[in-house]
């Protein structure tokens, strides 16, 4: 089911027009939503979110930012190798200088989860441009300047013309976060030293801001090198009417459950609203169990097939 199928099962059964009015639409779509977040953040249906993504290695760059939630493993067909994960604090003793050291990567670090995909190489100024002539929307920036001092910049964008964050503030060492007034009509980039600069952040269309999991290749990269990554995608709420949940087909009843338990509670109908309770976390223990044959079933694990007189006996649920 899309979106608008699903808030037009959960209006009908709420006793609503096919277009009621706006603060019903929106406390409906918010509670679908939820549901769903409810949903895929649960460690049992991880798999709903598995993505496999590329990023190119830059020479002699080896801090690294990618839009997923984790990353997995990350492999490259190059030289055929899967990179081996290592925790921070092994990278920083084994490589207190990452740009002393250049080969071609055997491992990664993560490095957390942060607004920006990388840091600026040395102390710099901060440029902002979009690919839209139409965005001229506020640009803001929270920095961490070479004597250790945060500064909030802020600029208004002038489209494709890059502009400096504050000109006179050229000596930034670290960019801590980057968001916008409003969202843009084109993608929006932080750069460092100059409009042409190395890309510190990214904002995507439609997206007042933007967040990425940053990684360090190890040893710093030589030469440019397309990775692998599996990973976790970021959760991405239900907005357009075609949108369609990331959950199987036959089991977004329960994000229409979901949303009419919600607005029973919101109207105090709390006997109601148990019952479904329970019809929906059986509906959950059923998709969870979907999981776990998907995970877990080989070739020959047929199921076996119900005889004849169970298909005609047995309850539906």
């Amino acid at each position: 089911m899309t979106f608008d199928d699903i808030r037009l099962q959960c209006y009908e059964r709420l006793g609503f027009a096919s277009s009621p009015a706006a603060a019903v639409t929106t406390r409906i779509g918010r509670s679908i939503n939820r549901w769903h977040r409810k949903i895929l953040s649960a460690p049992a249906f991880r798999s709903f979110r598995r993505v496999q993504v590329t990023q190119a290695s830059v020479a002699d760059t080896w801090e690294y930012g990618i839009a997923l939630a984790e990353i997995y493993h990350i492999t490259e067909r190059t030289n055929d190798r899967r990179l081996t994960k290592r925790t921070e604090d092994w990278w920083r003793q084994h490589y207190p200088d990452p740009t002393a050291d250049t080969a071609t990567p055997t491992g990664w670090c993560p490095l957390g989860y942060t607004r920006t995909q990388r840091r600026p190489s040395n102390a710099s100024e901060i440029f902002v441009g979009s690919t839209a002539a139409a965005d001229t929307m506020t640009a803001y920036a929270e920095v961490i300047r070479s004597d250790g001092h945060p500064r909030s910049l802020s600029v208004a964008l002038t489209g494709t013309t890059f502009v400096s964050l504050d000109t006179a503030m050229t000596d930034v060492v670290d960019l801590v976060d980057v968001f916008l007034s409003a969202a843009p009509a084109g993608t929006v980039t932080y750069r460092e030293d100059s409009g042409t600069g190395t890309v510190l952040s990214t904002i995507p269309i439609g997206a007042a801001y933007q967040r990425y999991l940053r990684y360090a290749l190890i040893p710093t990269p030589s030469a440019a090198v397309t990775y692998y990554l599996d990973g976790m995608a970021d959760m991405v709420d239900l907005a357009q009417t075609t949108d369609q949940p990331k959950i199987p087909p036959d089991f977004h009843d329960i994000l229409v459950e979901g949303a009419i338990y919600d607005d029973w509670l919101y109207h105090g109908r709390l006997k109601e609203a148990q019952w479904i309770r329970d019809e929906i976390n059986k509906r959950i223990m059923e998709l969870r169990m979907w999981v776990w044959m998907q995970q877990t079933q080989g070739e020959s694990d047929e199921p076996r097939r119900p005889t004849p007189q169970e298909e005609l006996s047995l309850p539906i649920l």
